[in-house]
């Protein structure tokens, strides 16, 4: 019996007395019927019982689940007095938290239990007492999602029948108790993503009547594979993410009825043993973690495979495409990110009807230097991923005629050429041609040529040049546009700000004009950047209505005006760059005690800001107030320099304890340094040099341990350089120009003063957080910004797709390598 099964029992079937039972068990429950689809149907003449099973007469099998029921279940309730139900199901339904012994009372004949997402929170000894007193036959326990804690008690061993055990998605925060190995019937034990800790029983991995075993998503598991017996039931092995210590033993081969095996993210190494030849029934095997060696030739010869993941290892070694003839089951297979290379050449006398037809194939970083030519006859190809590889000359026509293609990812090449005409349609909702040679004007029917479902678009970082077409406001999804890094020219269209996609990065192009003020109030900007260009005119006043707005870049172009104080409006900005502009005036705007709370990272610098800083600005900055975890991938930081800043530096910037890079060098400041820059612990780079900052320097400056990088030169300092802590690692340039100041790093006694006068320069430091030449690694926080703004537009508009398997596959995997590449 099965009571995941809507079964109706007819009118014939049940006993006068049972169909009173129920429908006094209708009458007594709180139940949305707008939602039913069972309980509604229940009538004393009706001809079928809908989610009724019967035998004989009598109800057997109950199943209520997803029936919007919020209550009506206690000790009176008619339910437990139909005292031969064998297996029931009450899954999602929200009985307000009702005790689990208050579900099952007494149903002593009880075989199959089925509470997924039902809300009990009960702990460990709590739900195990009740279900051992309570149902002492059980067979099946189903209860994932019920907001269970840990311990798992030893009162659950009295249910000795237990053959299933799911409990997935509950936090126990417990080690897995070695008496799971006990229950002689076992078959089923799925504990995903359960908080599990310290090392997995090896015996509950050797019960012989064990089938399924799902150990997902436990990061502070520890499991040790054991040596596998002979006759082994294991048909499922599943345990990403897991910590799993040594290597696969040899003595895998003896799961021969193994037809699923996932063991990825597991910090597994060693080689893949040779005896994985004879696990003939295997159909799905993902491998990606830090295994070394070859990959071995036996495993292409494992016909049952339909899914092939062995991506991000160490493996080395080379080889040749052919090895995929034959497979004719495998429609999912990932070889990226290793160490091995692949020879796409096949012998002249190879039919492309011998290889697989593919949904998903990922070969990215496999040193490819020629496509595959049966890639020309895939028909189901709905993933193709050749990124970072060494293919060259022109993007072959036939990539085009892909008809299911959903993604399409071939950047990091050598293309150089991309011919677009009227064939060349693409249903790609992810599209990324980006890090090639490809010298090309965008036609202006662009647009035409992309499936107006295109969530993903981007030519970046490579020679097109010509203006954007308008024609790209004809892709209605779009959620990423990244044009960026290309020899473009000419004005941003209007309809593209009008349509505002969640990523808009035009970054380091030839563009001109003012930028357009016509953005609507429903704009999904969550990344703007528009740096790097000859753009004109003022900030958009409009922008503000990009409530959801995340990082702003407008750093080297010709903005003038002043501070965009209308900002305020956005609450979720994290990242304002607005470096190298013509902006100007003082930068205090009348603010609420909550604007910009979540800003960790503002670069003002090389503009003609003036003013004095006021010193309630910076309190409101709560994202700096604490050492958070790091924002996108580099910490908290403020650039104020090259300006025209005058008066003191406002004591409330140590408030700002979670900051890590502080430049305000190159303004007027004046007055001494204040001593709560004492309280900033985390802070690693501070440049204050060429103000007019007078005094001593604070001893409380000696006691910021991190600090790596520090400038005060040119100022009007005096007395003694502490001589201690980390001040004695920096040289003479950190206080060079203070005429007043002397000690051991200046190589002067402090009874002698030093004279010294230089003309100030508004020049890069050390401590530029965004500028050290064509450096990709100082722009990382930018376009993880760009594949974290990606995630949330694709699942807006792409969600449905994801659904199919083998794109999730592919999504999943190819957001890892986005990620983490880097």
């Amino acid at each position: 019996m099965n009571g995941s099964i809507l079964a109706s029992a007819s009118a014939q079937c049940l006993g006068i007395d049972q169909r009173s039972l129920l429908l006094k068990l209708r009458n007594n429950l709180i139940f949305d019927a707008s939602k039913s689809s069972k309980l509604v149907q229940w009538d004393r003449s009706a001809d079928s019982w809908s989610g009724v099973t019967c035998e004989d007469g009598l109800v057997v099998g109950l199943d209520l689940s997803v029936e919007s029921i919020s209550g009506g279940i206690d000790g009176s309730s008619s339910l437990f007095k139909l005292v031969f139900l064998r297996s029931l199901n009450l899954a999602f339904n929200d009985f307000n938290y009702t005790a689990i012994s208050s579900l099952i009372e007494d149903l002593g004949e009880l075989r199959e239990l089925y509470l997924n997402g039902v809300n009990v929170s009960a702990e460990g000894s709590e739900w195990c007492d009740a279900l051992s007193s309570s149902v002492p036959k059980l067979e099946v326990l189903s209860m994932s999602c019920c907001s269970l804690s840990g311990p798992i008690g030893a009162s659950l061993m009295s249910l000795a029948n237990l053959s299933i055990i799911q409990l997935d998605d509950n936090n126990l925060s417990t080690t897995v108790p070695s008496f799971l190995a006990n229950f002689s019937s076992l078959k089923t034990l799925s504990l995903y993503d359960c908080g599990l800790q310290g090392e997995f029983p090896q015996k509950v991995l050797q019960v012989q009547t064990l089938q399924n075993l799902d150990l997902s998503g436990n990061e502070l598991l520890q499991v040790s594979l054991p040596d596998f017996l002979e006759d082994s039931s294991l048909e499922t092995l599943v345990m990403p993410s897991t910590n799993i210590l040594g290597r696969i033993p040899d003595s895998i081969d003896n799961l021969r009825k193994l037809s699923w095996l996932d063991l990825s993210n597991c910090n597994l190494s060693g080689s893949i043993p040779s005896s994985m030849k004879n696990l003939s029934e295997l159909t799905y095997l993902d491998f990606h973690n830090q295994l070394q060696g070859s990959i071995p030739a036996s495993i292409f010869k494992l016909q049952g495979l339909s899914y092939l993941f062995f991506s991000s290892n160490n493996f080395s070694g080379s080889m040749n495409i052919d090895v995929l003839q034959g497979l004719g089951n495998l429609t999912d297979l990932d070889l990226s990110y290793n160490g091995m290379s692949i020879d796409a050449k096949a012998p002249v006398s190879t039919a492309a009807s011998s290889f697989p037809e593919f949904y998903l194939l990922s070969l990215a970083s496999c040193q490819l230097r020629i496509l595959p030519q049966f890639l020309a006859n895939q028909s189901n190809l709905v993933n193709l991923d050749l990124s970072h590889n060494h293919l060259q000359g022109e993007i072959p026509r036939w990539i085009w005629t892909l008809e299911p293609l959903q993604l399409l990812n071939l950047s990091a090449n050598f293309f150089e050429e991309l011919e677009i005409t009227t064939h060349n349609v693409t249903s790609a909702m992810y599209l990324d041609l980006s890090s090639n040679n490809i010298t090309y004007v965008i036609p202006d029917n662009i647009g035409d040529h992309l499936s107006s479902y295109t969530s993903f678009f981007s030519l970046s970082k490579n020679n097109f040049h010509g203006s954007i077409p308008k024609s790209i406001c004809k892709v209605d999804y779009l959620g990423v546009l990244d044009l960026s890094h290309n020899h473009l020219k000419g004005t941003i269209p209007d309809c593209l700000m009008m349509m505002s996609p969640g990523v808009f990065n035009l970054r380091n192009n030839q563009l001109s004009s003012n930028i357009s003020q016509n953005i609507p109030a429903t704009c999904n900007l969550r990344t703007f950047d528009i740096s790097e260009n000859l753009l004109q005119g003022q900030i958009p006043l409009s922008l503000a209505n990009c409530t959801r707005l995340e990082i702003v870049n407008i750093r080297d172009n010709q903005i003038e005006g002043t501070f965009p104080c209308h900002f305020q409006a956005i609450s979720s900005l994290r990242v304002l760059v607005l470096r190298s502009n013509k902006l100007h005036g003082e930068i205090g705007c009348q603010h609420s005690p909550n604007t910009w709370q979540m800003l960790q990272i503002v670069d003002i610098s090389s503009n003609n800001f003036s003013g004095t800083l006021p010193p309630q600005y910076l309190t409101t900055w709560e994202a700096m107030k604490v050492n958070l975890v790091k924002i996108l991938i580099i910490f908290t930081s403020i650039d104020f320099s090259c300006n025209n800043f005058k008066g003191p530096i406002p004591d409330t910037v140590g408030v700002l304890k979670g900051l890590h890079f502080l430049n305000l060098s190159s303004n007027a400041f004046s007055g001494p340094l204040p001593s709560s820059l004492g309280h900033l612990q985390q802070l690693e780079s501070l440049d204050l040099s060429w103000n007019d900052l007078h005094g001593t320097i604070p001893p409380q400056l000696s006691d910021l341990t991190f600090l790596s990088f520090l400038n005060l030169s040119y100022n009007k300092l005096e007395g003694s350089i502490p001589a201690v802590k980390r001040f004695l690692t920096f040289s003479a340039s950190s206080f060079e120009g203070n005429a007043g100041l002397c000690g051991f790093q200046l190589g002067t006694n402090c009874s002698i003063a030093t004279n010294g006068v230089e003309e100030a320069g508004c020049v890069p430091t050390q401590s530029d957080t965004y500028d050290h030449g064509d450096n990709d690694d100082s722009e990382k926080w930018f376009y993880m910004g760009i594949s974290l703004g990606f995630v949330v537009g694709f699942w807006i508009f792409c969600g449905p797709l994801a659904l199919i398997k083998s794109w999730r596959f592919a999504y999943y995997r190819f957001w890892d390598k986005v990620l983490f590449s880097h």
